[in-house]
């Protein structure tokens, strides 16, 4: 009597055939999975630096040549850069009211950075107005340094104006990576355009 089947050694031979191909689906299955996720991160981190870059130039763009006062009335300048440890306040305008509130469409707003974040506050008043939470807007792996041109057309580290409503022409804002590389901003200030 004839018996139909495998041999041991055919069977074993299959065995080691189908673990091979299983182990190649796998590892492709696996590379697939992690470009995805690193696609996914990068296109993530992509939305974030154009979010950030898309706040801070409206944030520049929109600046008013306009004082304002602290929590304790001390009066500050349109712009200051290095006050109170911020990286630098300002006044803007533009600031949208849809709920119709009582309040001003000018805003005070201090960007400045905490625990290697650079955050924005956006005051809920210009003049007199306790800080709120900051809203974490982009990562840095240092410390963002910013030049300002003057009005004259020279580029200057500090921005120190004669009279508290001035406004320089333009802020070039140097954010650290965490490559190491740094990225450049350059934004027109307020009604300064030409």
């Amino acid at each position: 009597m004839r018996r139909n089947g495998f041999t041991l050694v055919e069977m074993l031979v299959a065995l080691v055939i189908f673990a091979v191909i299983a182990g190649g689906a796998l590892a492709m299955l696996r590379f697939s999975v992690d470009a995805e996720i690193s696609g996914r991160n990068a296109t993530q981190r992509i939305a974030d630096q154009r979010r950030f870059i898309a706040v801070w130039t409206a944030d520049l763009a929109q600046a008013a040549a306009r004082p304002a006062r602290d929590e304790g009335g001390l009066m500050h300048a349109a712009m200051e850069d290095g006050a109170d440890g911020a990286l630098i306040a300002l006044t803007r305008s533009g600031w949208d009211n849809p709920g119709g509130e009582a309040r001003s469409s000018l805003q005070r707003v201090i960007w400045r950075v905490e625990n290697g974040r650079l955050v924005r506050i956006g005051m809920p008043f210009t003049d007199g107005a306790s800080r709120p939470e900051p809203s974490p807007m982009a990562q840095v792996s240092g410390q963002p340094r910013l030049r300002f041109r003057a009005p004259e057309g020279n580029w200057i580290d500090r921005w120190q104006p004669e009279k508290q409503t001035d406004l320089p022409t333009a802020v070039e804002l140097l954010l650290p990576q965490a490559d190491g590389t740094e990225l450049r901003i350059v934004a027109l200030v307020g009604s300064n355009y030409q």
